[in-house]
């Protein structure tokens, strides 16, 4: 299924799927909680064709130039695919891990200079898991795995500078109901392009919630990685970013509800912060944006043509939309 909410083996989470989306009813927004005010203006540039039936594959994200996803999860192969600007389907790459009997991919990215990174759990003949981190070269062709255990991280990225950061708690009891990450522990981690750890950031005990650290969405944008947390449905979710020198920034957390879900979040170039939000159950979407630490969540207002979009993610200053059908990719021009 095409997943971009939780993956959780107990069952308290859905996935959803873009036939979900396109289950919301075009051209309906919800103002409540954030100020409505037009600070920046919004326009399409292009439109790219995808030659692929995403409806079938997990949420795509944008990253590193390209549209990122992947298929046959949960099997000894699972494999990664990436879309061009304009719509036309690079290498595929195909992970494989020695000894191993499933690999569950929870989350993949890409780099500028074509480098791709995934992470999740891989599983043995015995049924034993463990988190890893997995970084495919610029070619496709050079793979290196690295078992992170007791560490298991749920969500990754690739940084401006080509270093990657994950998001995850550590789990050295799988069947336990909470993690086992020490209290003090980061569990925002940075990694060279190695795979060695060369930091971590936000502690454990900043969560009540395993979940909190699990799930969400982890976005790279020049010079910061922004963190929205899980659970990525309900309220309770917090918003962070890292910036290149260590320092982290907390955000005023959004006002959603509990039938509402974050379906998408974008990092631009110029220092702005997307987010998009969808309710089938009241039948309503956001569009959503913040400047920084200090200032308020707003909600712009998209173009005419968007009856109801949500972000892939961003290329610069360019947002990138799902926009009217699953095939259909927008990139969306901002001007402040």
């Amino acid at each position: 299924m095409l997943n971009f909410s939780e993956n959780s083996s107990i069952g308290l989470f859905k996935r959803v799927t873009f036939r979900t989306l396109a289950a919301l009813p075009c051209g309906i927004l919800l103002f409540a909680g954030c100020l409505c005010v037009q600070a920046s203006s919004f326009s399409i540039d292009r439109e790219a064709t995808i030659q692929y039936d995403l409806g079938g594959v997990r949420m795509p994200e944008w990253s590193g130039g390209a549209l990122v996803t992947f298929v046959s999860n949960q099997t000894p192969a699972p494999v990664i695919l990436s879309f061009d600007d304009r719509g036309r389907q690079l290498s595929p790459l195909i992970l494989t891990i020695p000894e191993s009997e499933t690999i569950d991919l929870l989350d993949a990215a890409r780099g500028s200079d074509g480098m791709v990174v995934a992470c999740g759990k891989v599983y043995d003949h015995s049924g034993r898991g463990t988190g890893f981190l997995a970084v495919f070269g610029t070619t496709g062709v050079e793979l290196t795995v690295i078992r992170l255990y007791p560490y298991s991280p749920s969500r990754i990225a690739v940084a401006a500078d080509g270093s990657i950061w994950t998001a995850g708690p550590e789990d050295a009891n799988p069947m336990a109901a909470m993690d086992s990450t020490p209290p003090g522990s980061g569990v925002v981690r940075h990694f060279d392009r190695a795979g060695k750890m060369i930091g971590a950031v936000i502690a454990r005990s900043e969560f009540s919630s395993r979940f909190m650290v699990e799930y969400g969405w982890l976005r790279a944008a020049r010079g910061r990685i922004g963190w929205y947390t899980g659970p990525t449905n309900g309220p309770g979710s917090r918003y962070y970013e890292i910036l290149s020198d260590g320092t982290v920034r907390k955000y005023p957390v959004i006002s959603i509800n509990k039938s509402e879900v974050v379906n998408g979040l974008a990092l631009t170039d110029d220092g702005r912060t997307y987010v998009t939000t969808a309710d089938n159950r009241n039948h309503t979407w956001r569009f959503l944006s913040i400047g920084g630490p200090d200032q308020t969540w707003i909600q712009p207002s998209l173009p005419g043509q968007f009856g109801r979009a949500f972000l892939y993610g961003a290329e610069g200053d360019r947002l990138v939309f799902y926009h009217r059908d699953r095939f259909t990719v927008a990139f969306v021009n901002v001007s402040n």
